[in-house]
């Protein structure tokens, strides 16, 4: 398992599957895409990085991060089954623990998200739902601090008339975003997030 990514939801069949010793993860990131809809029904891709960087269509989205240190350092405040999860716990141990950790970091990760999002698009953050419609969850290697992060993307609806957009932007029904991807791997010009992919049959059901 070791270097590998590995995304899933609650019906995914990795739920069952135990962790190494060597993908516990370190680091902790509860995350909200905001899947903007506008008046159309077209949902907003965007690429919010320095151009030559990522080169990525993504949802706009923030987090809040934590660290196993950090959480081991603090008095136990309900961060035990974050805490508790090692070698041979379960893929669904780990979300269960990550849903649980955010409840408990719950106004942190509130102010997270708001100014986080307002940094990708000014004034976004007011308009989203608050209630989340899709959940799934991914372990990412990081070379950087050579080990792992455990992430809950927890995707939230924003209702939006207009945006002003400056950064690079396309939008799209999410029918048509699946033909694209179909068809191509950079579709208009750029790859597209495994969030943005795996969440788009939710999407489709849900706006």
């Amino acid at each position: 398992m070791t270097n590998a990514d590995y995304s899933w939801d609650q019906d995914s069949d990795l739920n069952d599957e135990r962790l190494d010793a060597a993908v516990v993860p370190q680091r902790y990131a509860l995350t909200a895409p905001q899947v903007v809809v506008n008046s159309a029904g077209e949902i907003l891709v965007v690429d919010p990085h320095p151009a030559g960087t990522w080169d990525t269509w993504m949802f706009p989205y923030a987090s809040l991060i934590l660290t196993r240190d950090e959480l081991a350092a603090a008095p136990d405040d309900g961060t035990g089954p974050i805490l508790a999860v090692s070698e041979g716990s379960t893929f669904r141990a780990l979300s269960e623990a990550l849903g649980q950790l955010r409840v408990n970091r719950q106004d942190a990760y509130v102010s997270a998200i708001q100014a986080g999002v307002n940094n990708v698009i000014a004034d976004l953050n007011g308009t989203w739902s608050g209630t989340p419609f899709y959940t799934n969850y991914s372990l990412k290697f990081s070379k950087t601090s050579n080990s792992y992060t455990a992430y809950e993307f927890s995707y939230f609806l924003n209702r939006v008339a207009t945006l002003d957009l400056e950064l690079p932007h396309v939008w799209i029904e999410p029918s048509r975003l699946a033909e694209e991807l179909a068809r191509s791997q950079t579709p208009f010009g750029r790859t597209v997030s495994s969030n943005v992919a795996d969440a788009l049959p939710a999407i489709r059901s849900s706006i």
